[in-house]
């Protein structure tokens, strides 16, 4: 079997080909990186080093690469002849693929060859009607040509990647653990599945909110919280056992919501908690708060991560505490090069802080959430 994957990166070949490659595809990778290519076509294999194992190596072989820019017509012949084609490339980037892309996908079409999935595996709502779209752009076919020679199942993607440099190679360090959640339905054949250790669902927001509410939100909650007890690096924040379980905790009132919404069980987000928080104090890493707390008036907004899974807690009766805390503390990230945080801190001043959480998170005055935020604000403001 052979994949096409566009995308020689850390998430292209420390994930989807690491998947790839277990399913026992050959692996065809598509990249503008000469650097990465000569490397990969001299060696046809590179490695992996997984964390949580003591950085145990594995090697990725029966690979080789090709530039879209200078070899453009061995990509297309590649994706004529491919069994799977994906992208790990930003989803920003399509319009950068999409020529070569749906060259190669009409020229299948010319040659009578089956229809192929096309999965693009970007941190990006909705990546693979996003990826037809810049398609039907190119103008190289229709929109009704292309669903013709392939299909696109929206992802969601999830894994910890680090580039190295070991024994002499270019490697990639990887957390044991990962997620790509594919649409099953909108598969070629939801009964052929294309990539082993992907989960198939006809239920893919779940996954996207899982998440959003569980694993960025418990990030940028123990950020803003982590600021106000003096923390600099988030990493510092996790050395601390109680501070661990304090994450913990905001992130079981998330799991509770998920239980009850989605219909994951209990077992299943516990696990996922400490798939999160096995990242967050991931060794030999250091992230900076005024970094992953960033844009606070992006992350107040009333279906991300805080302000989300918050109200809909609120609404199914269930416990949301340390939410409330963390949407409070987020009213008091003062970061001078943050321009987010200027404009919240500037609109806290003039408006009062009554104003500012309905005008920046929708909660209205005088509900219980309401209140719980604004003595939450006055305990941390007060160092509390």
């Amino acid at each position: 079997m052979k994949a096409v994957h566009f995308g020689a990166g850390k998430i292209g070949r420390g994930f989807i080909a690491d998947l790839l490659h277990d399913t026992g595809y050959e692996i065809v990778f598509v990249d503008v990186n000469e650097k990465v290519n000569e490397e990969l076509n001299k060696y046809h294999n590179y490695y992996l080093y997984v964390i949580e194992e003591d950085y145990r190596r594995k090697e990725i072989d029966k690979v080789s690469a090709l530039s879209p820019i200078t070899e453009e017509d061995k990509v297309v012949e590649a994706i004529v002849e491919a069994d799977v084609v994906t992208t790990a490339v930003l989803a920003d980037n399509f319009p950068k693929i999409a020529g070569t892309l749906a060259k190669g996908l009409k020229a299948r079409l010319e040659a009578g060859k089956d229809r192929i999935n096309v999965i693009p595996c970007e941190n990006a709502l909705f990546n693979g009607d996003l990826l037809l779209k810049e398609l039907v752009n190119t103008g190289i076919a229709s929109e009704e040509d292309f669903l013709k020679a392939a299909a696109f199942p929206n992802t969601a993607v999830d894994r910890m990647v680090f580039g190295t440099d070991k024994d002499g190679r270019d490697g990639i360090d990887i957390g044991k653990d990962h997620e790509l959640a594919v649409e099953v339905n909108k598969l070629v054949d939801p009964e052929k599945l294309p990539i082993d250790g992907a989960e198939y669902t006809d239920n893919l927001q779940k996954f996207l909110e899982r998440k959003l509410y569980t694993i960025n939100c418990g990030h940028a909650w123990s950020g803003y919280i982590g600021k106000l007890m003096g923390y600099e690096i988030i990493q510092d924040y996790f050395a601390v056992p109680e501070n661990i379980e304090m994450t913990r905790e905001v992130m079981r009132e998330v799991a509770a919501l998920m239980v009850a919404k989605h219909g994951f069980t209990e077992k299943d987000m516990e696990d996922y908690i400490t798939f999160a928080l096995n990242r967050f104090c991931t060794p030999g890493i250091k992230d900076t708060i005024t970094r992953i707390s960033r844009a606070p008036i992006r992350k107040l907004a009333p279906n991300d991560r805080l302000v989300g899974p918050t109200v809909q807690c609120e609404e199914r009766g269930l416990k949301n505490t340390l939410l409330l805390r963390g949407i409070a503390a987020t009213f008091l990230f003062d970061v001078k090069e943050d321009e987010q945080s200027v404009e919240l801190m500037k609109y806290v001043e003039e408006h009062g802080i009554e104003d500012a959480v309905t005008h920046f998170t929708g909660i209205e005055s005088g509900t219980r959430m309401f209140d719980e935020i604004i003595k939450d604000y006055n305990e941390l403001k007060e160092g509390k």
